[in-house]
C-alpha cells in the first residue's frame, strides 16, 4: 500500500498571541485606536449626526470603564499563566466560546508546532492604549488596543458576561467588584490584518452604539458575513464573496483555494473546503461614526481530502495526527474561527481579520 504524504500545515500557536492581553493605559468608552479612520464626513451614524446615536436619558452600561480595565487586567494575568502551562481549565476562568476553543486547540497541538510558534506560549503579549467600547444594555463590550510584541499590531477583543440578564453588575464593595470582574470572559481576539479600524459611534451618554446582527449596512448584514467569506474557500470567491473588497485577508483565502491541490500529486488526491456549522455562533456588532457597522462573527469550514486512485492513502499532518494518526483514503479536518468585518453604508464591505484553528480531524 503506497501512502501519499500530506504536508499542509495550519499555523495555530500564533492565534494565541492575540489572546494574551496586558493593558497599560486606561481607555474610555467610545475611544478608538491611533491611526484609525476618522475621516467619515461629519462622523454621522445612520440614526443621528455627529457620530452619536439617539439614546435614553440614563442608559445602563454592563460595566464601567474602570471595571472594564480590571476585567482586561484580570484576563491578562490568568491567561499568561494558562498559556505557559497550557492549562485549558485555568484559561476557562477568563475565556470562553471560540477564543477558548482556539486556544485549547493550540495547547493540544503544541508538541507538533515549530519552535518559533511554541515560543509564543511563553511570551506574554503586551497591549497599550486600550479603549473600551461599552454598549448600553448589552452583556458584552469591545476593546481596541495595540499589541506591542513581537511588533505593534492593532487588535480587537470582545468580552462577554456570564449570567441571565443584561443588567450591570453590582459594585457595592471590593467583594462585589471582584465578583463582577470574574463573571466576564474573553470571547474574541482578532488582530487587524488589513485596512483600518473605523471609529466607533457613541450615544449622548458616551456609550458605544450597538448594532443588530440582522441590520443591513450597505451591501450586507453582519449575519451575512460568514457565508460570504466562506465562499472564498468554497469557490475561490466566484459567488457571494465577489461582494467583498479585495485585501490581504481575502487574497490569502483565494490563494489557498487556487493552490489547494498543488502538494497532493497529479491525480492522486483532491482537496475541497465545505462550509460547516461553528460550535460557537455568537456575533457582536457596533455602529461606526461613518454610519456603518463593525462586526465580529463566527467562521467554520471543513477541509476534505480524498484520494482519487486506488492503492493510495493520505498520511495526516502532524497537527491532524493529534486527533487521528491513522493513514486513510479520506481525511476530514474541521476549522473553527472568527472574522472582523467592516460594513460601510457606502462602498464594499471588508473583512479586516479572519482567524481559524484546527479543532478536529477524522
Amino acid at each position: 500500500m503506497r501512502r501519499l504524504p500530506h504536508r499542509l500545515r495550519i499555523a495555530v500557536a500564533t492565534l494565541l498571541a492575540a489572546l494574551l492581553v496586558a493593558a497599560t493605559t486606561v481607555g474610555c468608552a467610545g475611544g478608538h485606536l491611533p491611526g484609525t479612520d476618522t475621516s467619515a464626513p461629519g462622523g454621522r451614524d445612520v440614526r443621528g449626526g455627529g457620530g452619536r446615536t439617539g439614546a435614553p436619558s440614563h442608559p445602563r452600561a454592563p460595566v464601567t470603564a474602570v471595571q472594564a480595565r480590571r476585567i482586561l487586567d484580570h484576563y491578562e494575568r490568568v491567561a499568561t499563566r494558562a498559556d505557559r502551562n497550557r492549562d485549558a481549565a485555568l484559561l476557562g476562568h477568563v475565556a470562553a466560546g471560540n477564543a477558548l476553543e482556539r486556544a485549547t486547540a493550540g495547547y493540544e497541538q503544541y508538541d507538533t508546532l515549530p519552535r518559533t510558534e511554541r515560543a509564543a506560549f511563553a511570551r506574554p503579549t503586551s497591549f497599550r492604549k486600550p479603549a473600551f467600547h461599552i454598549p448600553a444594555g448589552a452583556r458584552w463590550f469591545m476593546v481596541t488596543a495595540t499589541r506591542t510584541s513581537p511588533q505593534p499590531q492593532n487588535t480587537v477583543l470582545v468580552f462577554a458576561r456570564d449570567g441571565k440578564d443584561g443588567q450591570p453588575e453590582a459594585t457595592g464593595g471590593e467583594a462585589a467588584d471582584g465578583a463582577a470582574v470574574a463573571a466576564w470572559r474573553l470571547h474574541a481576539a482578532l488582530p487587524l490584518q488589513a485596512g483600518r479600524l473605523p471609529r466607533i459611534a457613541t450615544g449622548r451618554s458616551g456609550l458605544a452604539a450597538e448594532a443588530g446582527i440582522s441590520t443591513r449596512s450597505g451591501a450586507l448584514r453582519p449575519h451575512d458575513v460568514p457565508e460570504t467569506y466562506e465562499d472564498l474557500w468554497r469557490t475561490g470567491g466566484t459567488g457571494e464573496a465577489a461582494a467583498l473588497a479585495p485585501n490581504a485577508v481575502t487574497e490569502e483565502a483565494r490563494s489557498t483555494y487556487r493552490h489547494r491541490n498543488d502538494e497532493l500529486g497529479p491525480e492522486r488526491a483532491r482537496r475541497r473546503f465545505v462550509p460547516a456549522r461553528p460550535s460557537h455562533s455568537e456575533s457582536y456588532a457596533l455602529r461606526t461614526a461613518g454610519g456603518g457597522v463593525l462586526a465580529v462573527v463566527p467562521l467554520a469550514h471543513e477541509q476534505r481530502l480524498r484520494v482519487t486512485e486506488p492503492g493510495y492513502q493520505i498520511t495526516p499532518s502532524d497537527e491532524e495526527a493529534v486527533y487521528d494518526a491513522t493513514p486513510r483514503d479520506s481525511v476530514v479536518s474541521t476549522f473553527h474561527g472568527q472574522a472582523l468585518a467592516h460594513l460601510p453604508q457606502h462602498g464594499r464591505p471588508a473583512v479586516l481579520s479572519a482567524k481559524y484553528a484546527l479543532v478536529d480531524s477524522r
